[in-house]
């Protein structure tokens, strides 16, 4: 299966940067990409507005699908799947997802899932995000920031995928804060720690733009080790 998930250890990692820029560089590789965000959360401008996640993604990846397929869930809260269910009083329906991301996988070569906070984010009382990427049957790539404690989110988000058998294409690491570990110490401990390469590292840009850090994607990832250009 070509298509794939980008999870992360924490919320505010990256995900969506990573996301965007795999979405762009398959586009420009004249793959037709599709998106999903299923679980989107946050406080819209206006009634009408969608995540601006889900809007970075449709950009970058040129697809134009239903919302609907797309972010099956928009929490209009800033919080996990599980906790907003509770204070809206909402239910949330694992098959609509499933479904939505099928109706996608039958129209585009690849689609590219971004989860929703890090890997262990409760969606249900006893389901979790690394629960949806088993059920739709698909490998990932963990995104990681750069700040001291990252070591100890990147280790407990690796041995849950490792438990839970997810298939890992590879690991990337975006420097989000300036004071933080050095990118090549850090790619270092990864290595050391798990025996597995990490195939990007962005550096900070204190001057960042989304437009900027998806054109310079490809100068800091060994895109030719993302097993991409099986797609």
């Amino acid at each position: 299966m070509n298509s794939f998930f980008v999870t992360g250890t924490d919320t505010d990692v990256g995900k969506t940067c990573v996301s965007a820029a795999l979405a762009k560089y398959l586009r420009d590789n004249d793959v037709d990409v599709g998106v999903m965000k299923p679980f989107a959360s946050g406080y819209k401008a206006t009634p009408d507005s969608v995540s601006e996640d889900v809007e970075i993604l449709m950009k970058y990846s040129g697809a134009n699908d239903p919302i609907h397929l797309v972010n099956p869930y928009y929490f209009e809260i800033p919080t996990s799947p599980y906790d907003a269910s509770k204070q809206l009083n909402l239910e949330i329906d694992i098959s609509k997802v499933i479904e939505s991301y099928k109706q996608l996988a039958s129209i585009h070569d690849v689609v590219i899932v971004e989860g929703i906070g890090g890997i262990m984010t409760p969606i249900s009382k006893n389901y979790f995000v690394s629960d949806l990427i088993s059920d739709l049957e698909l490998s990932s790539f963990i995104v990681t920031g750069s700040k001291i404690g990252t070591v100890n989110h990147f280790m407990l988000t690796y041995e849950h995928a490792q438990q839970k058998k997810l298939n890992l294409k590879g690991f990337l690491v975006n420097q989000n804060v300036f004071a933080g570990y050095e990118l090549t110490n850090l790619k270092h401990q990864i290595f050391g720690l798990t025996g597995r390469k990490v195939y990007g590292a962005i550096p900070h840009n204190p001057s960042f733009t989304i437009e900027s850090y998806v054109e310079n994607f490809p100068n800091f990832v060994d895109m030719s080790n993302l097993g991409l250009e099986n797609i």
